[in-house]
């Protein structure tokens, strides 16, 4: 085979560079409309009323069970990988959230939730708001305002809950 000379290289580069490669082409196109779809798969999407009522039910039936320490209704509600992120910032899982209210090592009085902010990212659902509670624990009052963040997920045509981290609210 004949060597090549550097002229017909350069002169077959500027046509390559003036004429795209319709496999090129067609890879850059897909990459970008990909883009574009996976960027709309991970904002949130808008909320249906269906699912937005199923959430802040749960939601309202969660504070409920942790009131009456129903650890039946709070082991439904909770996904089997639960996890609780604590005020002191430890990590609990499903069997030691469950176990705690198995106790009744806190009595609660009081717990309402308000500011609920619902967003929903496909089968996923991320829920902020504020609880405010009155609760006695091992004799000492822990009653305060907390923020919080949950997140849900959609497990076999249900919502369930599948983590929780509370945040106290400090006054100024």
């Amino acid at each position: 085979m004949a060597p090549q000379s550097v002229g017909s290289d350069r002169t077959a580069w500027s046509r390559t560079l003036k004429r795209p490669h319709p496999v090129l082409m067609l890879t850059a196109v897909v990459a970008v409309l990909s883009a574009g779809l996976w960027a709309r798969s991970v904002e949130p999407q808008s909320v249906s009323s269906d699912s937005t009522q199923e959430i802040k039910t749960l939601d309202n039936a969660f504070d409920e069970a942790i009131v009456r320490s129903d650890v039946s209704a709070l082991d439904i509600m909770t996904s089997d990988d639960f996890t609780l992120i604590s005020l002191n910032g430890e990590l609990h899982a499903k069997a030691e959230v469950l176990k705690y209210f198995a106790t009744h090592a806190s009595e609660y009085e009081y717990r309402k939730t308000d500011s609920l902010r619902l967003r929903m990212y496909g089968d996923a659902a991320v829920v902020t708001g504020r609880t405010i509670q009155t609760v006695q624990e091992n004799g000492r009052d822990h009653s305060d305002a907390y923020r919080f963040t949950h997140v849900y997920i959609r497990k076999k045509g249900h919502w369930v809950l599948v983590a929780s981290q509370p945040t106290r609210v400090v006054e100024q």
